[in-house]
């Protein structure tokens, strides 16, 4: 006698495997929130890094504007006006030209000549502001004049006070000599000889 069987389970009552699940929803969060957590740490990480070395430069570039602006102070505070260097040269030119004529005048070969002293006389009255004396040689027969000029026109004024002097009035000046120095003043000499020669002679 054959035995008889009947399968109750079907097709449609086996579970199907599905692909989302509970577990596998927590795991990627768990997976999403690590993977997030590590990437705000390393933003963090290069954030904070990158606001130190900010911090850095901006001392630095603080620091190198303040030498900046000092160094921009020293430089007006030295910066000399042109005017007030050539005023400085003529100063020293004048103040040489004294002590010069000071040893000229207490030599005892330029004070044994006749009228030197009224000749000197003559030429303080005659002083021009913009004419510096280096070297007067006055002989009974000769005269010469050498020293420096703020400008070449001014030779010329001061020679024509000479028509004024009781002493230098009548003299024939035979040579006459302008030449531009480093300093852009002018260097004279003025003589009566024929052959300048030296002034110091």
């Amino acid at each position: 006698m054959a035995k008889l069987s009947i399968n109750l389970l079907q097709a449609d009552l086996i579970p199907k495997n599905v692909l989302v699940t509970l577990p596998r929803v927590v795991m990627l969060w768990a997976v999403t929130f690590v993977v997030m957590f590590s990437w705000s740490l390393l933003n963090n990480y290069q954030v904070n890094k990158l606001t130190v070395q900010d911090q850095k430069l901006s001392r630095v570039k603080t620091s190198q504007d303040a030498l900046l602006a000092q160094l921009e102070v020293q430089i007006k505070a030295n910066r000399t006006d042109t005017k007030v260097l050539e005023e400085l040269a003529m100063l020293k030119l004048i103040l040489r030209n004294k002590k010069v004529l000071h040893r000229e005048l207490t030599d005892p070969t330029y004070t044994s000549v006749a009228g030197f002293a009224s000749a000197m006389t003559e030429l303080s009255a005659m002083h021009h502001q913009d004419i510096s004396l280096e070297h007067v040689n006055i002989t009974y027969q000769d005269l010469t004049f050498a020293g420096i000029a703020r400008t070449p026109e001014s030779v010329p004024a001061w020679l024509a006070k000479f028509e004024h002097s009781r002493f230098l009035s009548g003299k024939s000046f035979i040579n006459f000599t302008l030449n531009e120095n480093e300093q852009k003043l002018t260097e004279f000499v003025v003589s009566s000889k024929a052959n300048i020669g030296s002034v110091n002679e």
